[in-house]
């Protein structure tokens, strides 16, 4: 056994060795390829690490050219202007699609916006960035310079060091950026080339073109929500705002601007914002905090409706508010939200009220087909809850202005003519050859008038008011005297009303039916609209105050026809005097629902020409006048004689075509952050809406067009 095993031993051994050889032959081979590979790399090497060492430095560079851009575009410094560049196309003479070196000009860009120009021969859209300047350290020309300095020549990386052995210098040219997007946001493509120079030549060496796609976003700053907006089109200017002298009070240190919707043509035509929106008597937010920022950006779309509750026309007399499950007194309940569609809402009157009540959890929207009137003692109340008028949190409210037609032809505008305020037509169109039915874009857009807010300085209107066609009005009439609709007089039914803008009336206040609530307009003896307020180009400055209908034999001794069944009783401004004026009535649309709901005009009322047979002079005083009231009981007019103080509190945010107050009388408005991150939680980010500063962040595409040479 022994021998056995010593024998395996010995073969197994010499199959070992065996093997031996052809091991030994494999590592030799290895190693000598290796040793080649070395070889050959320290031969490439020679020539081949020149080479890659150029081309890593001039793709660095180009990585440097797009961070240098991305910095300086996104610098938003108060006041800089460089983030509208991101909007623009700039191209250097490099650039295949320009001979020359081309910067645009951010102010000469425009937005494509069909109703923004309205129309309008020669309107090239809206302006993608203000020509006036909110910070004067900084003006277009210097920006536009330094964005130029980019790339007008080479840009060299770093600074040069004396005694440097740097082989290389490192530069990069940028070749054109092009926007393509929206208002809100988009892609800037950069093309841009990055190049390696020796340090003693200007010959390159190595270059590496890039072309980097940066997704540009837009964001609205705390200072740059626009708690006031005026102007809706290309042809509003600078007559759709009036401030007055109203208190603007920041709540808790709140900012926010006032964004005044307009191109400027010529940066000559920049000046003191205050003084043209008439507000050197106002408190303003200080510039830091916003302030007066021209420049027509986007509105948003109105927010969706769902569930609408149509109730129609409301005229809110104080006998209205006081039935039992009254329309003038709305709440949403146990819902989160309810929305409700009035056609016109009028609250007129001592003791006139229409009632809102949310809360926190409870909110309403009110669609708004037509006209908001809270005039003549009429009040807006909107409560928290069950808590007092004028408790209301701003951001449970929401008022939506919904118009129909698209006005032409007069154009209602702020009165900047004096202190009064208010408004007026600046067309002072003549309605000749009317037709029937009329064509109702030849009408001005809808208005929203409130004169008070309030018994007392504690109580306030808040909401957020959406209408980019409606004029929102909060002034006071001279006159002092106002109709009496709370009598019982059963011929004491028609209401003076504001619609449009201009005075109107409404015949019946007591019944629902169409003929009762539509609305008919009143022209002056030139066939034109009476704006409210008085204010005329034409002479005609006259304030409505009431109609009425004869009811017993006139006083004798005039020569007044007694023909004439109807009358108004006016105010003439021009000379402090009241007086009784007949009118005719020319149909102008259909009576029925459809006009109803849209505030359509049944008729014009066309004043009769100013003489004895037509008009009555009742002096300039109503009080222990005893004609005048023989006069006004004939035609079964009521007066009494209103408060010179009405408050006039708001709060909250106001978007709408032209925003006209006055400069007379104390009023405040205050907004604050809290409404307007609630209102952005209700209705979307969108409706975080102001001033926008563009910050290009996320790159999506990042495309190596190497065109790499040495030399």
């Amino acid at each position: 056994m022994s021998f056995k095993t010593d024998n395996r031993k010995k073969k197994s051994i010499t199959k070992n060795l065996g093997f031996a050889i052809p091991q030994i032959l494999i590592l030799g081979i290895a190693i000598a390829v290796g040793v080649s590979g070395l070889m050959a790399a320290s031969i490439l090497g020679l020539t081949g690490s020149r080479i890659t060492r150029q081309e890593l430095l001039a793709k660095a560079a180009s990585y440097s050219g797009i961070t240098k851009l991305r910095s300086l575009l996104n610098d938003n410094t108060q006041g800089r202007l460089f983030n509208y560049f991101w909007l623009v196309d700039n191209c250097s003479d490099k650039s295949s699609e320009c001979d020359s070196l081309n910067i645009s000009d951010p102010t000469n860009q425009y937005w494509a916006d069909d109703s923004w120009c309205n129309d309008e021969e020669n309107c090239n859209g809206r302006q993608k960035a203000p020509v006036c300047t909110p910070n004067d350290d900084y003006s277009w020309t210097n920006e536009k310079q330094i964005v130029e300095n980019l790339f007008s020549s080479t840009n060299y990386v770093g600074n040069t060091l004396n005694n440097s052995e740097r082989d290389f210098d490192q530069a990069f040219n940028i070749i054109s950026t092009k926007y393509v997007g929206t208002e809100d946001s988009g892609i800037n493509s950069i093309l841009i080339e990055g190049l390696s120079i020796p340090k003693n030549s200007n010959k390159i060496s190595g270059s590496n073109k890039l072309r980097v796609n940066i997704k540009v976003n837009s964001e609205t700053s705390e200072s740059g929500f626009g708690f006031f907006s005026a102007g809706e089109d290309n042809a509003d200017k600078t007559d759709s705002l009036f401030i007055g002298n109203l208190d603007i009070t920041p709540f808790n240190t709140a900012r926010g601007s006032i964004i005044w919707r307009m191109n400027i043509d010529d940066i000559n035509q920049c000046g003191d914002f205050q003084k043209m929106a008439n507000a050197e008597n106002a408190s303003l937010p200080r510039n830091n905090n916003g302030g007066i920022w021209i420049q027509p950006i986007n509105l948003p779309k109105q927010p969706r409706l769902k569930k609408v509750i149509d109730i129609g026309t409301l005229i809110c007399t104080k006998k209205k508010y006081e039935e039992i499950n009254s329309n003038c007194k709305l709440s949403a309940g146990d819902s989160p939200q309810k929305t409700y569609r009035i056609y016109s809402l009028f609250s007129k009157g001592v003791g006139s009220k229409f009632e809102v009540s949310t809360t926190d959890e409870s909110k309403i929207i009110l669609e708004i087909m037509g006209d908001i009137d809270i005039s003549n003692g009429g009040i807006f109340c909107h409560k928290n809850g069950s808590e007092s008028c004028g408790t209301g949190k701003p951001e449970n409210l929401t008022i939506l202005f919904k118009q129909k037609n698209n006005p032409k032809e007069n154009k209602l505008v702020c009165n900047k003519e004096n202190n009064y305020g208010g408004v007026k037509f600046k067309n002072n169109y003549i309605y000749t050859n009317i037709g029937y039915p009329i064509d109702n874009d030849r009408l001005p857009g809808h208005s929203f008038l409130i004169d008070k807010t309030g018994e007392s300085y504690q109580e306030k209107f808040g909401a957020f008011i959406y209408g980019p066609k409606t004029t929102f009005i909060s002034v006071n009439q001279k006159n002092r005297w106002i109709q009496d609709i709370n009598t019982s007089n059963p011929n004491n039914t028609g209401m003076i009303i504001t619609s449009r803008g201009s005075y109107g009336y409404i015949l019946n206040n007591v019944n629902k039916s169409v003929e009762g609530n539509i609305t008919n307009l009143i022209l002056d003896s030139d066939l034109t609209l009476i704006p409210y307020g008085g204010y005329q180009e034409n002479g005609n400055n006259l304030e409505i105050i009431g109609i009425g209908q004869k009811v017993s034999e006139m006083p004798s001794g005039s020569q007044f026809s007694s023909t004439n069944n109807d009358v108004f009783l006016i105010f003439d401004n021009s000379t402090s005097n009241y007086h009784l004026r007949s009118f005719q009535v020319n149909n102008v649309n259909r009576l029925n629902s459809s006009n109803l709901q849209y505030g359509y005009p049944r008729s014009f009322a066309i004043l009769d020409s100013k003489n004895s047979l037509n008009d009555i002079n009742l002096g300039n005083s109503l009080d222990e006048n005893a004609l005048a009231n023989n006069w006004l009981n004939a035609f079964g007019i009521d007066v009494i004689e209103q408060s010179e103080n009405y408050e006039r509190n708001f709060s909250g945010a106001v978007w709408v075509k032209n925003l006209c107050f006055d400069a007379t009388g104390d009023k405040t408005w205050q907004f604050s952050k809290e409404f307007v991150d609630k209102l952005v939680t209700w209705h979307g980010s969108n409706f975080n809406w102001g001033i926008k500063y563009y910050r290009g962040k996320s790159i999506i595409l990042w495309d190596t067009l190497r065109d790499f040479k040495s030399n």
